[in-house]
């Protein structure tokens, strides 16, 4: 009787310590608000994405890897498909101003300040709408478009990034889709300002920079 119960409560401490190890906290600041995270630090994406380095400071300190923090940032994408962004770290605020287009260092930060990506409630068939390509399109090197000052390209993730001015791009969507004209056409946006338009697993983003 007693080998039993010792076996139980052996058992228990051992489910108890597999549990505990599938969810750790950690702590990062996007946008100036410090926010707490979980993640599972034997997850394979996780390791994959994570030096060894950063394991070891997330582990002394609590803060959270860069991957984690992007992951967060990126909750409808797939590994594959968040390989089209960066996390935007900010040295002087200690913290991430969010996500951008371009490559990312060893720690998965953006290797050069880019344009801040902010999700917007329009379907991929209504982005792709706006230049007049195809729902199906994806791959390739650069796509040709009919419209003249907006370039369409794809990426590796199957993500396409729509490039032009806003101006022309807010006067060109009409009834594409009203929730992007409404973005690009917000007062924080300057007409004349570059800014991108990605369409990636189902998302679509809005990217400018930071100050337009």
């Amino acid at each position: 009787m007693i080998n039993i119960v010792i076996f139980l409560l052996a058992s228990t401490s051992i489910l108890s310590t597999a549990a505990y190890a599938q969810s750790e906290n950690c702590h990062t600041k996007i946008r100036g608000k410090v926010i707490q995270l979980k993640f599972n630090p034997e997850d394979n994406q996780y390791l994959d994405n994570t030096t060894f380095r950063e394991i070891l400071f997330s582990n002394w300190d609590d803060s959270c890897p860069s991957y984690i923090v992007l992951k967060h940032m990126t909750p409808k994408l797939n590994p594959v498909q968040r390989e089209t962004f960066c996390a935007e770290y900010e040295n002087d605020k200690q913290g991430y101003a969010g996500i951008s287009l371009g490559e990312r260092d060893a720690y998965g930060k953006c290797k050069k300040p880019g344009q801040i990506c902010k999700v917007v409630n329009a379907s991929k068939d209504e982005a792709l709408a706006i230049v007049g390509i195809g729902a199906g399109a994806a791959g390739g090197a650069s796509l040709a478009t009919s419209v003249v000052g907006v370039t369409a390209v794809t990426h590796s993730s199957g993500a396409v990034i729509l490039t032009g001015s806003a101006g022309y791009l807010a006067g060109t969507l009409g009834t594409a889709a009203a929730t992007v004209v409404a973005t690009l056409t917000a007062p924080a946006t300057l007409i004349g300002a570059a800014v991108s338009i990605v369409t990636v697993g189902g998302a679509v983003y809005i990217c400018k920079q930071p100050h337009e």
